[in-house]
């Protein structure tokens, strides 16, 4: 299965996503979104075109925080998912691992950052996807996930 995982758009509407970007999410078999939509019209056009799972972010407005929960927990293919906004640290992500493992979580996708970040943890891989609009210290981007049968594989893929 093929998740494309995405935080921080920050986009009013969905259509000021990068076109490239959009041809990803039309390739992929899931959206996976850490928050940070801004509104709730790019959480309606995700959910309505797109196998989509999203959080809220901190810079969402009422109505999406309404909708979405703070943390969602899923499984994909034989993997457990754990995703987020935000942990407490914005250098060190072992928090985000730690919460993941009481969930019984072997992946936690976060955003907030705006920069790609991928680390393991023992035996959970923490992921940021990046920011493909608006990006901190960092080229815009996104993460292509490949899950098969328990298997995890991840790339980073670069918005311009």
């Amino acid at each position: 299965m093929r998740v494309v995982a995405v935080s921080d758009t920050h986009a009013e509407n969905f259509r000021d996503l990068p076109d490239s970007l959009i041809g990803l999410f039309d390739a992929a078999d899931m959206i996976v979104h850490a928050g940070d939509y801004t509104t709730i019209e790019v959480v309606d056009v995700m959910s309505s075109e797109y196998e989509f799972i999203g959080v809220h972010g901190n810079s969402d407005d009422p109505e999406v925080r309404r909708r979405l929960n703070q943390f969602e927990v899923f499984e994909v293919d034989g993997v457990r998912v754990f995703l987020t906004h935000a942990g407490h640290f914005d250098h060190e992500f072992h928090d985000l691992a730690y919460r993941a493992m009481e969930f019984g979580a072997g992946l936690v996708i976060f955003g907030h950052i705006h920069r790609f970040h991928s680390e393991q943890f023992g035996r959970v891989r923490v992921l940021c996807p990046g920011s493909p609009t608006r990006p901190r210290l960092s080229l815009p981007s996104c993460a292509v996930i490949d899950i098969d049968e328990g298997k995890v594989e991840i790339r980073r893929e670069l918005i311009g």
